[in-house]
């Protein structure tokens, strides 16, 4: 079961810029709760601003060693979630993702899990060697949820290690 169903996700957001930090509140409304700077969450993840470069993830891990981080882009593009994750992220999301999107994302990768995302990421895995450790993070086990396991069998079922 997961304790954390019915509660929006608490983020935090990197760097906290006044722009960005508006963006997401107006988008996203209450599917995910924003928390201000000085406040903490018992279970955040780091929202980071990769609509210009993935460059800030760095910085952020730096920052929130411990936290899971998910990337923002601007639209879905493989190239630029692959560089994003390579970097560092948890997780990668697009701002064109409708907000249950965004829940489900941030679920998973507080969870334990790797948000992959967007189409064109899938149909590139299909046609390499997926593994589970694409799926799986070591560095921030959360507490691997039910919605984390389907997340994960359900994007490289075929391909998990007993």
């Amino acid at each position: 079961m997961d304790p954390w169903q019915g509660a929006p996700p608490e983020c935090r957001v990197f760097p906290e810029a006044r722009w960005f930090l508006k963006v997401l509140r107006d988008f996203l409304g209450d599917a995910v709760r924003l928390i201000d700077p000085s406040d903490t969450g018992e279970r955040e993840a780091i929202l980071v601003d990769c609509t210009k470069s993935g460059d800030a993830v760095r910085a952020a891990r730096q920052r929130y060693p411990s936290r899971p981080l998910v990337g923002v882009l601007p639209q879905t593009d493989t190239a630029r979630i692959i560089d994003v994750l390579a970097t560092g992220a948890d997780g990668v999301i697009a701002l064109t993702d409708p907000p249950h999107v965004w829940r489900e994302c941030l679920h998973v990768v507080l969870g334990g899990g790797r948000w992959l995302g967007g189409p064109g990421l899938a149909v590139s895995l299909q046609h390499k060697d997926a593994s589970y450790d694409i799926a799986k993070n070591e560095q921030h086990p959360g507490d691997v949820t039910v919605r984390t396991r389907m997340f994960v069998k359900g994007r490289v079922g075929d391909k998990v290690r007993s």
